[in-house]
């Protein structure tokens, strides 16, 4: 079985509002789609592996890439609290592997444009894995189901 050609959505709540996009974001049809609202601008940004930011939701976007003007675009964005997500994990796990991150609270990476769990590392502590899926041995054939770490929200939302 292959992995999903896209991420998204696995279960849970569906709260969907539209927010205003930060310039030239890049989001991945193959990658998770966190957002934050950056302090400034109060716009969407993706979240990366140096966001310490709160999160606020998953861009409910395939491959989209927002325009060159801050705020001009408006993107879906799923608030829930409840949902959970499937997404890219870092690292090639075994199934036992992946077993043993049920429960575990872990931040995002990014790398080439790409949001991945990054199970082995809790400085942000922005999302919480609660299941997987095992879609075989090879490189990027596993992924995890996560949803935002209740103290990693923003306390906020939109504006």
């Amino acid at each position: 079985m292959a992995r999903p050609v896209a991420y998204g959505q696995a279960f849970g709540g569906r709260t969907v509002v539209g927010i205003r996009a930060g310039s030239a974001q890049p989001f991945q049809a193959n990658s998770g789609k966190f957002v934050f609202l950056a302090t400034d601008s109060r716009l969407a940004t993706l979240a990366s592996g140096t966001t310490t930011a709160d999160l606020i939701g998953w861009a409910d976007v395939g491959t989209f890439s927002t325009a060159t003007t801050s705020g001009a675009d408006i993107i879906p964005v799923n608030v829930d609290e409840t949902a959970v997500y499937e997404m890219p994990i870092n690292a090639t796990q075994t199934e036992s592997q992946l077993k043993q991150l049920i429960g575990k609270v872990c931040d995002i990476e990014t790398s080439s444009n790409i949001q991945y769990a990054d199970y082995d590392a809790a400085t942000d502590k922005t999302i919480q894995i609660v299941g997987y899926k095992y879609y075989g041995s090879g490189t990027g054939e596993q992924s995890v189901l996560v949803r935002l770490y209740g103290q990693a929200q923003s306390a906020t939302m939109v504006a």
